[in-house]
């Protein structure tokens, strides 16, 4: 059975319920009857919403990975007021989980026919916790919800990848589905917020870079002047890998925009800057990329350090720091990294050097 990966690419405020929304929450996964690991988030404090530049967040969160079959992804957030937001997170998640277990145990025929149950007990989960006090008197809880995607869904995915841009953020998110959840405060103000979903191919064991799951189109070397199917593959997957330009049209044609893109992603990932796409960029691409971030490490960065360890840094911070305009992920620690390091490490009351050290890669990733 081909796999798959299932990431939670990020959020985005449609309609704010307030001049400015503080909101934090929990997306959960079931796959198949099992529940996995529901994802709080943000990961301290809230994301904040509402001036242009903050409408949209990037999470890059891993939800699933392994056999294509049946999902349901569900997601609850909570507009804060006077809450503790730690201690509402943790409620939050609590009651998610809660009623994933309830809706498997109530249902036996798959988890599509699980996914109203659990909506339903999901919010019954959450007023209860709102008469009981556990969140802040004034938060406003929006109705969960939650969306099922078949199996044959997920083999299509390739096929359905867009992307979501606004003219007010310069942050842009790939996604194949996805989760609305809309809810009214106690003044009678509409919030709306979408959750992007991104089904992806797996990487096949040996880091050959081909995706496990056989899209029809595989990874032909490319270069300028290559045209079809192949090439939108192409142009999706620079989209999502430099998400901090200017999205390429997904038009099957490689022209001097997608060579130049090449040759940009080239440059990050400090392999050959000749344009062509052959086993080691399109390696990079579907998989490899992140692969190289792991194997990099926490080692100490500041100022005029590079490579994979830093753009893993930059992934960390456009995730944690969400309200600043995101960095490009180009793996050069430069003036802009740095600035942004410094901000976080002040938030976190931690030692504003600039410098990512033990303590700041602890703070980043734990």
């Amino acid at each position: 059975m081909p796999d798959v990966k299932v990431v939670w690419t990020g959020m985005e405020c449609n309609v704010r319920q307030e001049a400015e929304d503080e909101i934090f929450g929990t997306v959960q996964l079931i796959a198949g009857m099992t529940p996995q690991a529901p994802v709080t988030f943000p990961d301290s404090g809230t994301l904040l919403f509402g001036p242009p530049g903050q409408r949209i967040f990037n999470a890059q969160r891993l939800l699933y990975s392994g056999p294509a079959q049946d999902i349901s992804v569900s997601a609850a957030l909570v507009e804060r007021d006077s809450g503790d937001a730690e201690q509402g997170k943790a409620a939050v998640a609590q009651a998610v989980s809660a009623a994933a277990s309830a809706a498997i145990a109530s249902f036996t025929g798959g988890v599509g026919g699980a996914a109203k149950p659990l909506v339903d007990l999901l919010a019954g989960a959450l007023v209860e916790f709102v008469a009981d006090d556990v969140l802040g008197i004034g938060d406003d809880v929006y109705n969960p919800s939650a969306a099922f995607i078949p199996k044959e869904r997920l083999l299509d995915a390739s096929s359905r990848r867009q992307t979501r841009q606004r003219p007010d953020d310069p942050r842009t998110l790939q996604f194949t589905d996805k989760v609305e959840v809309r809810g009214i405060d106690f003044a009678g103000d509409l919030g709306v917020y979408t959750l992007y979903l991104d089904v992806q191919p797996s990487v096949t064991p040996g880091g050959g870079g081909t995706p496990g799951m056989d899209d029809g189109v595989g990874t032909p070397t490319l270069s300028r002047g290559s045209q079809g199917a192949a090439v939108k593959k192409l142009q999706r997957l620079l989209n999502t890998h430099v998400p901090d330009l200017q999205p390429l049209d997904v038009d099957g044609d490689f022209g001097s925009v997608t060579d130049g893109r090449v040759r940009e992603y080239q440059r990050r990932v400090e392999i050959a800057e000749d344009g062509v796409v052959g086993p080691q960029t399109w390696g990079m691409l579907t998989g490899g990329e992140r692969a190289q971030e792991d194997a990099a490490g926490t080692p100490t960065l500041s100022n005029g350090s590079h490579g994979p360890a830093v753009r893993k840094l930059q992934r960390l911070l456009n995730a944690h720091v969400p309200d600043l305009q995101a960095l490009a992920v180009d793996g050069v620690f430069g003036p802009v990294t740095e600035r942004h390091v410094r901000e976080f490490q002040s938030r976190l009351a931690i030692a504003v050097d600039g410098v990512v050290g033990p303590q700041t890669w602890g703070a980043l990733t734990r």
